[in-house]
């Protein structure tokens, strides 16, 4: 019903119900509703768009890691055995691509980020990397698979499932953490300072050394949501 004043500016809409010489109240009562809507579907976009960057964030290092495999499956020639080589980079391939269908649908939805899925699920680590929704099960019986292969000469055997991002998500990912975990380090030294406590002291031993561990993440390392989860994949 308000498609074309959608597009409009407020001015320009005030102008043309003026110009159908509507009752002002009902002119008001309009702009006001357009004004809703406009609203409403920014928040949307907005929302849209934040949960479709939450999904690049699992799908972008899956994809990067099918092709890698698909690599991978070639590599070797007539140096080594393929058979084992063959079946494992298969199976692996296999796993993630399933994976990809079966968050094909989810992702195009944008109803939800694959955070809130996952934890409906009661995946680890809230599903933040793809390797996340692979059962342990499944992981288990495809690092079989490649320990059977054989390594050829100046090779190195395959690691399946591994935690990687892509480079230009890592560093993206890095800065934010470590914008997010200052900012809060800072938030809870002045609170240490006005009132000391023994938990305060640990959670600030802790953040420092969370912040050493993020700094010295690999260029693809996979960078989790929080400090508290790395801190304790830290050890």
């Amino acid at each position: 019903m308000y498609e074309t004043y959608l597009k409009l500016s407020a001015n320009d809409l005030h102008n043309r119900l003026t110009e159908r010489k509507l009752h002002p109240a009902e002119i008001e009562r309009i702009k006001a509703e357009v004004a809703d809507l406009k609203e409403t579907l920014r928040v949307s976009r907005i929302t849209k768009t934040q949960r479709e960057a939450e999904w690049l964030k699992v799908l972008q290092p899956l994809r990067y890691e099918i092709n890698n495999a698909r690599v991978g499956m070639r590599y070797g020639g007539e140096k080594s055995p393929q058979d084992e080589r063959k079946l494992a980079f298969s199976e692996y391939i296999r796993i993630m691509e399933k994976l990809v269908a079966m968050l094909d649908a989810p992702y195009k939805a944008l109803d939800h980020t694959p955070i809130q899925i996952a934890r409906d699920k009661g995946l680890p680590n809230d599903g933040e990397h793809w390797t996340d929704w692979i059962p342990a099960r499944v992981k288990d019986k495809i690092s079989l698979l490649f320990d059977a292969v054989p390594v050829v000469p100046r090779g190195k055997r395959k690691t399946p499932f591994q935690r990687t991002m892509l480079p230009h998500q890592h560093e993206t990912a890095k800065v934010r953490l470590l914008t997010k975990t200052r900012k809060e380090m800072e938030t809870l030294e002045r609170q240490a300072t006005i009132k000391p406590t023994d938990a305060r002291t640990a959670k600030l031993a802790q953040m420092r050394r969370a912040i050493k561990i993020i700094e010295a993440l690999d260029k693809n390392e996979a960078v989790p949501a929080t400090w508290t989860k790395l801190s304790m994949e830290g050890g």
